[in-house]
């Protein structure tokens, strides 16, 4: 806390400061953002100001930055998760204090890729002593995500078989160590034999090479693997190279659950298809939905940190992007060049931010 104060992070009422934030200008196709100085509002009723110390770059943020999660056609500000310290408090604000670590997921409005954003006390976990502020914001949503995956949709039984498809991102990683936790047998599927290794080492008691592109497919393999009766979920990051064979590898009553379409949409799907192959079930859950209230959320975050103090969930961060290179860091995950990875915001300035108390 004192070092926040040092910096003179702490609000006063003469004036507002300006903070950097990326900015997405156009929508559609291509990424178009740009990093500007914009005003920080004030924080309103119920709500605070998170000096940003590291940001989450997750793949929903990719498609966000291409405008590809909404049709809005306003500048906005993109980034679905940060941690820093709080620095301003709103009114009706009780059980939160200047200098506290926090961490969000899902803002109302966005806003996480920049210096500082105004927050919603509903969106805020607070962060215990054990895990670092970059270790936090890799983890926290694709922590959640998992925890709505794995809890909330599809409770994971001692011994269920599983299909985890696409070990190289974060939240496949997550899922995988999860499962593992739970004592599911969990079958990971990667796009090259480097990184069975890595799959391995995330939690999978199994690992399958799937290479669309010279249309080798993984159903098969799984179906070896269980005796023939196939999985009882699949959790699919990838989508449309790896749909069919995901429905494939399902066993009777088996879930589809779509958390991720880094190669494009699944193709449409005769609903008569599903019943055929032995009433499966396909389900595309949106994190918002399972974190609509703080208890909620609290309850995932105690799950989560429960998990990464004993070890059952290790973060490996690829890479730290610079806020100020978010089109590098969007290019790099666009194109699978980098699993975990995060945003680092700059250090503020103190000459241009006011000094409060």
């Amino acid at each position: 806390m004192r070092v926040w104060r040092s910096l003179g992070l702490f609000r006063s009422e003469e004036r507002r400061s300006m903070v950097k934030a990326v900015r997405v200008h156009t929508v559609g196709g291509r990424h178009h953002v740009q990093v500007e100085e914009v005003e920080l509002p004030r924080p309103g009723c119920n709500e605070v100001e998170v000096r940003h110390t590291a940001i989450g770059l997750n793949y929903p943020d990719v498609e966000d930055c291409r405008g590809g999660l909404h049709a809005r056609h306003t500048v906005y500000t993109p980034g679905s998760s940060a941690v820093g310290v709080i620095t301003e408090l709103g009114t009706g604000v009780l059980n939160h204090q200047i200098g506290q670590r926090v961490g969000y997921v899902n803002p109302p409005n966005k806003g996480a890729f920049s210096e500082a954003s105004v927050v919603p006390i509903s969106c805020l976990v607070p962060l215990p002593s054990n895990i670092t502020d970059e270790e936090a914001a890799a983890l926290l949503f694709p922590g959640f995500t998992a925890w709505m995956a794995l809890k909330k949709l599809f409770p994971l039984r001692r011994g269920d078989p599983i299909v985890v498809n696409n070990l190289a991102t974060g939240l496949g990683s997550v899922i995988a160590q999860w499962a593992k936790h739970l004592k599911a047998v969990v079958i990971g599927i990667v796009s090259s034999e480097d990184d069975v290794e890595h799959a391995k080492k995330n939690g999978c008691n199994e690992v399958v090479v799937h290479r669309a592109e010279i249309g080798y497919g993984f159903a098969d393999e799984v179906r070896e693997l269980t005796s023939g009766d196939g999985v009882a979920a699949v959790f699919d990051l990838v989508g449309k190279s790896s749909f069919t064979d995901a429905l494939l590898c399902l066993a009777p009553k088996g879930m589809y659950i779509s958390l991720g379409a880094t190669a494009g949409d699944a193709p449409v799907l005769n609903f008569k298809d599903l019943a055929g192959r032995g009433s499966l079930v396909i389900s595309v859950p949106v994190l918002a939905d399972y974190v609509k209230n703080p208890a909620e959320l609290l309850e995932g975050a105690q799950f989560l940190f429960e998990l990464h103090k004993a070890g059952a969930i290790k973060m490996e961060i690829a890479k730290k992007f610079p806020l100020n290179m978010i089109s590098k860091a969007l290019d790099a995950m666009a194109k699978g060049e980098v699993g975990s990875c995060i945003l680092i915001p700059p250090i503020p300035d103190p000459k241009n931010v006011p000094h409060g108390s």
